[in-house]
């Protein structure tokens, strides 16, 4: 008849009305991906199990394919019910930070940033940053994440952490950097060593001293590492450790030499600090991910530290794989 079109009786609702009845049971999804299986689920989204299955069969018969199955005792999901709960994970973000806008909205000054930093940087650099952020934003909640760079980049791109202070590397994909300052690589030696008072060390000079150094996969030890390569020294280390502040305590204490960045604030009492010759640096950036927008309370953080940085001396913007944010 005119006017009426046969949809046929397999035909779908539409994507909108399948939305609607998804967005109440988003936890249970998230929940079922988090914790395996239905029961543990249901536990999380505060709901008894007999509730937690009816809405996972109305969500089954709504989207027309089972997002569930039996295994053993339990009740997990299938292949299509991950990507359906994938979704909803994404689904539930985007909520997440529309509440978080409105709150903005209603008053720009308060909001989260989650800071990551290198735990290098802790001492500092670090804390003096956050401590003029916060005089200027008092209302602004701020979450801090120590971590290795690795970790800080993975969690930049998971959205666990906004904006963090690390190494500048062309290397990490998908990441915005632009630097905030320099720190020159130097040879860390006790006050009384015989190169104490030399304006330059050139390492095939250090040849035959005895090193303490960080672990092997420490990002920092990887790039002294290059360090010693490019000098064509093989450095023999008596002590290996894993935090920067130890290395620097073992030197004082007169174990041997080490090749570190240079200390802000100036060498640990008892040690000196002189710079490797050909020069070389660490590049320290305030990094972002290109593949996330930050929230406006983030990015206000981002612009606020890019300034305090351009306060002091000029920074160049670093592009990294094609992402550059405007300063």
């Amino acid at each position: 008849m005119p006017g009426l079109t046969n949809r046929g009786t397999n035909a779908r609702p539409s994507s909108a009305i399948i939305a609607s009845g998804l967005i109440p049971k988003l936890t249970l999804l998230v929940a079922m991906t988090e914790r395996g299986h239905l029961s543990a689920a249901a536990d999380v989204a505060g709901v008894p199990q007999p509730t937690a299955t009816r809405w996972i069969a109305a969500l089954s018969r709504m989207v027309g394919v089972p997002l569930t199955r039996r295994a053993g005792q339990r009740v997990e999901l299938t292949a299509a019910g991950r990507a359906l709960a994938e979704s909803a994970r994404t689904a539930h973000a985007v909520i997440g930070a529309g509440v978080a806008r409105a709150y903005e909205a209603a008053d720009p000054g308060q909001g989260q940033v989650r800071f990551g930093f290198l735990r290098t940087l802790g001492v500092r650099r670090a804390p003096e940053l956050l401590r003029g952020y916060r005089l200027a934003h008092p209302r602004v909640r701020l979450t801090l994440v120590q971590a290795a760079h690795e970790q800080l980049v993975a969690a930049l791109h998971e959205g666990a952490v906004d904006v963090a202070l690390s190494a500048v590397r062309p290397t990490d994909a998908d990441v915005v950097a632009v630097e905030m300052f320099k720190e020159p690589y130097v040879l860390v030696m006790p006050a009384q060593h015989r190169l104490a008072r030399h304006e330059f060390v050139r390492l095939p000079e250090c040849r035959d001293e005895n090193f303490v150094g960080l672990s092997q996969g420490i990002a920092i030890r990887r790039s002294v590492d290059e360090i010693f390569n490019a000098a064509r020294v093989r450095p023999r280390y008596v002590f290996e450790t894993e935090e920067v502040e130890t290395v620097r305590g073992l030197v004082t204490a007169g174990v041997g030499v080490a090749v570190l960045p240079a200390r802000h604030g100036g060498p640990l009492s008892g040690s000196v600090e002189i710079p490797i010759a050909p020069r070389t640096y660490r590049q320290i950036g305030l990094l972002a991910s290109g593949r996330r927008t930050l929230e406006p309370v983030a990015e206000r953080f981002r612009q606020w530290a890019l300034q305090q940085a351009a306060d002091g001396h000029s920074t160049a913007p670093v592009v990294l794989n094609g992402f550059r944010r405007p300063l």
